[in-house]
């Protein structure tokens, strides 16, 4: 049993999110386009000599939270999730565990499904349980059905733990009996590298939570509310077109393409853009990006343009000009690892 030990996993950019509500998939199916990048939740731990459990966040405000032992686990305690994954996993004694992501609360980036996964497998690793990619990624969905008191999607729990790149994920309907696949996309590094460049990825500056669209668009599908779903079918259709563009090269039709993945992710409530998302699309527009959309549920949180070759420094300059935080991204290749 190893002593120590550390994980890095990246977190995402979506082409095309949204559609992995799980309801929805389980009647329709429902196809994710998504890219991890060289931004990370870092994790790490080590056995105590006693029975307590220690967790550290220090990018929340350097909480510490101290736990009597193992048996004292609580799921609706301070750092919940993190509790209920530690309480799924057999300890012989207690625990030290730090983890900390490096981009803000509420970037709709998936940091908070990324931290079930990435705590899993690094307690996989301590305890020599030899999950499966599959194993962990369900546990992480069941971990926060029980300590956020909600379930949606499935991307963000999939995405780290099968490996890097930019991803086709599919959820097939039910009836196929044919579950989750997961499809790297093979680009050459001529394409790569030009992805890299046109793609920027930018803070708005607000941070809110994403609970009140998501569960408009919860109901929308129990319900059937015909502009909900007609929305996220055709967004799942986009995935599969995008990820048409992107295994030919073809970059330049990539911003019309996240143009219209917006236009529709906003048909499913008014709350996906605001005042200051629309400023910001506005601008990057004005200086020569051709197209983008926000990233996870809307609101707030980051956003992603597409700009041609010779117009991306500009459209960085004036983001930055405004108070958006515009950060340097390339595509991670390894997805979640542990050292």
């Amino acid at each position: 049993m190893r002593q120590a030990a550390s994980a890095r996993s990246p977190l995402r950019v979506d082409f095309v999110g949204m559609t992995d509500y799980i309801v929805f998939c389980r009647r329709f199916g429902g196809d994710i386009l998504n890219a991890t990048i060289n931004k990370y939740l870092y994790a790490t731990a080590h056995w105590r000599e006693d029975e307590k459990i220690v967790l550290e966040a220090p990018d929340h405000d350097n909480l510490s939270v101290q736990i009597e032992s193992p048996a004292h686990l609580d799921p609706q305690g301070q750092l919940g999730l993190a509790q209920e994954v530690l309480r799924r996993f057999d300890l012989p004694r207690g625990l030290h565990v730090v983890t900390y992501s490096e981009m803000p609360a509420g970037a709709g980036l998936g940091s908070s499904s990324t931290i079930a996964t990435c705590l899993i497998a690094l307690l996989d690793a301590l305890t020599g349980y030899h999950m499966t990619a599959y194993e962990m990624a369900e546990l992480a969905r069941d971990c926060e059905t029980i300590a956020l008191q909600t379930t949606y999607g499935w991307q963000d729990q999939y995405s780290p733990v099968t490996g890097g790149g930019v991803k086709f994920m599919r959820h097939w309907p039910a009836s196929t009996g044919r579950g989750i696949e997961t499809n790297q996309i093979p680009l050459s590094p001529g394409t790569t590298a030009e992805l890299e460049r046109g793609l920027i990825v930018a803070f708005s500056g607000i941070s809110r939570p994403a609970k009140n669209i998501l569960d408009h668009v919860s109901a929308g599908v129990e319900s059937e509310d015909y502009q909900v779903v007609n929305a996220l079918k055709e967004m799942s259709n986009m995935a599969g077109e995008i990820r048409q563009l992107l295994s030919a090269g073809d970059l330049h039709k990539l911003g019309a393409a996240l143009q219209e993945v917006w236009r529709l992710h906003k048909l499913l409530h008014p709350d996906v853009t605001n005042d200051r998302l629309e400023e910001l699309f506005e601008i990057a527009l004005e200086h020569g990006a051709l197209g983008g959309k926000v990233c996870g549920a809307g609101g707030g949180g980051t956003m992603m343009f597409y700009a041609p070759a010779g117009k991306d420094y500009a459209v960085r300059q004036a983001l930055r000009e405004v108070g958006a935080h515009v950060f340097d991204i390339s595509i991670d290749k390894y997805g979640l690892l542990i050292w």
